[in-house]
């Protein structure tokens, strides 16, 4: 039987009476839940309680697939099962705790550490109150991301994946020479230099090697191939090259001002799943020139933008395999080489098959155009807050720290912290220590001096990348301020940012902390550890700018080289060359990973993604060397000894470890033959 609808007015009468009782019910349990959620947001000087979380359990790790030439092709030498060894002469990465702090140069003022860590003082503004929340930003929108492409572009701006570890497994294919002593023949000469020379390879198994291939395509063109078949699934993180420099031309050579000789390679291929003909073939020209979708700046740069490098950040993923050649144009001239001179490509292999996916294909779907264009703006934006979500919580603080003292701030989670900016006075910055603890430890997980945890140790140099960055505040008719910014995610239960002054001045810190609260936090915890040392000729360890055992994920570096000692003879036994400045930076940058070489450089510069010492730095026009991932920051052959200031951050690339992380960065010209300073920040997760 249909129920009759109630007259007009009862109907009244009804809604009235059960809303008035719909509100007795629910005003006391939001009054309480409003209450407890206020307290959670504000200042507690007093925490004590906290709650500590062990790391996730990490998918078991499976070995690299056989690299293996295409069926239809053939080749001088097989490859086999890529599994790693250290070399006899480098130490294998080892369980140490964190450094104990190394003194700074004498003719350099750094604010030093304390002895011991303080009881924890804070004094703030008189006209300052506790840290008291604002209203989150508002929302930004998110659309679906149906494809392994649009997600590995998400991820590019929105960091928030960043903590979790990925369960892949990364490897580098280089230029690196892997015998000669001499660290600048880390390049190809010759058709038999790149096909047969010992000195040259891939890793294949323990200090085995495996020579590259020279093949030709189904088209008839020879082809250098510079990533050997690799199994999926799995996906290209960043592609690097360099070639002859502009400015060392054979006689009657004009190079071109825009890409030196680097044309002269011809096609860059990338061949999918076995299939006889490649998916990508154009010219490098066009590959690296930012103007062909979806390979656009500023996640493509080529010679005379990218300060000497031509570097791709664009993911391409592959389910079934992935091959890449380099195809120069006929006829070729036999007396003149015009392969492959250096080059890094990283790839990333999934331990477990995450199930199936489209390898990377043309045209992008409009949802991965759609992230790409989120990651040109943003990357096009640097300083502003690169998050998608806007659930998170603003809190400031002004704090003025005494001579010899402490400042703290507190903060009760569980959350993820995903903006920390910091306002200093210029110079104030100079005697500032800050130190991070997470969980209510003993210990802290991040420490150094202020500006050395947001860039170069040695002296506050601006600039901007994507997660960190140093910008010069300055409003009309008042001091210069320098803002510091951190977007990196760092999930905590508990969070203890201590400042310390160990000047004689009363610095004042205005902290802005944008955190999201949230149960579903990652395991692991973000570290940042500054470190120096002054590495002597005579001294032929390697520069061991991070040594930690367990698991984690490694996420990037700043790294500054000065004070190179000139004198002696390390060039075979003669003098450096007068015009021969910053030498030092021949030196590999080397990344271990379980007691493997899994990272293998080819010079400092080049693992920043630049090249030839940064050729086109330019310290009035930043764009010329600073980018969203990697850049310089500092180069002067006159003061400091040939200062050279530089960063790289991970991100699509970032390196998963599951027993120890170990970098490595060499220090000379013929073995570490030179004398120099090197000051470093490490940035990663565990």
């Amino acid at each position: 039987m249909d129920k009759l609808p109630l007259p007009a007015g009862d109907r009244t009468k009804k809604n009235s009476f059960l809303a008035s009782l719909w509100l007795l019910l629910v005003l006391p349990v939001c009054a309480a839940a409003a209450f407890a959620g206020w307290s959670f947001f504000f200042y507690h000087p007093e925490t004590t309680t906290v709650l500590l979380l062990s790391p996730t359990a990490k998918a078991a790790r499976t070995p690299w697939p056989t690299f293996s030439p295409t069926p239809t092709l053939t080749t001088d030498l097989q490859s086999t099962t890529s599994e790693e060894a250290t070399p006899t002469n480098t130490p294998t990465p080892t369980a140490t705790p964190l450094p104990t702090d190394t003194p700074f140069p004498t003719d350099t003022p750094q604010p030093q550490p304390p002895t011991d860590t303080p009881v924890p003082t804070t004094v703030p503004n008189p006209n300052s109150t506790a840290p008291t929340p604002t209203a989150a930003p508002p929302s930004k929108p998110v659309g679906s991301c149906p494809t392994l492409m649009c997600q590995l572009l998400r991820r590019m701006v929105d960091l928030s994946t960043l903590p979790y570890p990925e369960g892949t497994t990364s490897k580098q294919f280089a230029s690196n020479n892997h015998q000669s002593p001499e660290k600048f023949w880390d390049y190809f000469r010759s058709d038999q230099f790149f096909s047969q020379d010992p000195r040259y390879g891939y890793l294949i198994g323990p200090n085995t090697y495996a020579n590259y291939r020279i093949v030709f395509g189904a088209d008839g063109r020879k082809e250098y191939e510079v990533l050997p078949r690799t199994e999926g699934p799995g996906y290209i993180a960043r592609v690097w090259f360099t070639h002859r420099q502009h400015d060392r031309p054979a006689a009657g050579e004009a190079p071109d001002p825009e890409w030196g000789f680097f044309a002269e390679v011809g096609n860059i291929r990338f061949y999918f799943d076995d299939e006889p003909t490649p998916r990508i073939d154009m010219p490098v020209t066009q590959f690296f020139g930012g103007e062909t979708s979806p390979f656009l700046t500023p996640l493509v740069r080529h010679y005379r933008t990218g300060n000497g490098g031509n570097i791709s950040h664009i993911p391409m993923p592959f389910y079934h395999s992935v091959r890449v050649t380099l195809a120069p144009n006929p006829p070729y001239d036999e007396g003149k080489y015009v392969g492959p001179r250096m080059f890094q490509i990283a790839v990333k292999r999934f331990d477990s098959d995450p199930g199936p996916f489209e390898s990377f294909r043309l045209p992008l779907t409009p949802e991965e155009a759609g992230e790409l264009e989120r990651v040109r703006q943003a990357w096009s934006n640097l300083g502003t807050h690169p998050y998608q979500t806007g659930d998170e919580v603003q809190i400031r603080q002004v704090l003025e720290i005494e001579p010899d003292s402490s400042a703290q701030i507190e903060l009760a989670g569980p959350g993820v912290i995903t903006a920390l900016k910091l306002l200093v006075q210029d110079g104030q910055e100079n005697d500032l220590w800050m130190r991070i603890f997470w969980d209510g430890q003993a210990n802290p997980s991040v420490e150094g001096p202020l500006r050395a945890l947001f860039g170069t140790a040695e002296e506050t140099r601006p600039y901007r990348s994507l997660p960190l960055g140093i910008v010069i505040v300055q409003p009309p008719g008042d001091e210069k301020q320098h803002e510091f910014y951190n977007f990196f995610p760092m999930p905590f239960q508990s969070a203890r940012i201590l400042f310390t002054n160990s000047g004689g001045g009363k610095p004042h810190i205005q902290a802005t902390i944008l955190y999201r609260p949230t149960n579903e936090i990652a395991g692991t915890r973000f570290h940042a550890l500054f470190k120096e040392e002054r590495l002597q000729a005579d001294n032929p360890a390697n520069y061991r700018l991070l040594d930690v055992a367990g698991s984690g994920r490694y996420i990037g570096c700043i790294l500054t080289g000065h004070d190179v000692d000139r004198g002696g003879t390390p060039y075979y036994g003669e003098g450096l060359p007068d015009v021969w400045r910053f030498p030092y930076l021949e030196s590999d940058y080397d990344i271990w990973v379980d007691g493997q070489l899994a990272l293998p450089g080819t010079g400092i510069e080049d693992d920043f993604d630049g090249g030839y010492y940064y050729i086109w730095y330019d310290p009035h026009n930043p764009a010329s060397s600073q980018f969203p991932l990697s850049g310089c920051t500092w180069k002067d052959d006159r003061v400091r000894g040939e200062i050279a200031s530089q960063y790289r951050f991970y991100i699509t690339d970032a390196v998963d470890f599951r027993q120890s992380l170990g970098i490595e960065v060499e220090h000379g010209i013929i073995g570490n033959n030179l004398s120099v300073t090197y000051s470093s920040t490490a940035f990663w997760y565990q």
